[in-house]
């Protein structure tokens, strides 16, 4: 038979092992539904406006790009800017709007037009495209072009695409 001071001592052993289970189970608990990704990997920005195609030829190198939107979601082409890079180095094109309408009065160096559903309107809907007619020379075979599309207001760049030519 047991003593009342065993008794006493199991049910305060047993009271402490319940408490403690139970506060590694919640901790554990926590642990799998909070844990921080720890990925450094940096993606960068999205690609909602893919680079479609690239075209540069000899002799004249004349170069185009053209994007399509590829979200399912509408964009004001006039509140997005581009800035285009060959090989790493930003090209020296001047991009404020990607609103065919807006675009021409601007200043625009390096880039002599817009076509496309997707500058047309005020609107850059899912699927439409957008040809960027730059500047003689400025792409060849084999250069790396990255888009990067700016919202304006915030100055953040939204997508950002890299294509080889």
């Amino acid at each position: 038979m047991q003593s009342d001071n065993e008794i006493a001592t199991s049910q305060t052993t047993a009271n402490l092992l319940l408490v403690v289970i139970t506060v590694i189970l919640a901790i554990l608990l926590f642990l799998m539904l909070h844990i921080p990704d720890f990925d450094m990997t940096f993606s960068g920005p999205p690609v909602i406006f893919k680079i479609i195609s690239i075209e540069s030829s000899a002799p004249t190198f004349q170069s185009q790009i053209t994007l399509r939107n590829v979200l399912d979601k509408d964009y004001m082409n006039k509140e997005l800017s581009a800035k285009i890079y060959r090989n790493d180095v930003m090209l020296p094109c001047t991009i404020l709007t990607l609103n065919t309408h807006e675009f021409i009065p601007t200043a625009h160096y390096g880039v002599k037009t817009f076509k496309g559903q997707g500058g047309c309107t005020d609107i850059w809907s899912y699927n439409q495209l957008l040809r960027m007619d730059l500047s003689d020379g400025f792409i060849h075979p084999g250069d790396v072009i990255r888009v990067d599309i700016i919202q304006t207001a915030t100055d953040k760049v939204i997508s950002r695409d890299s294509r080889k030519a």
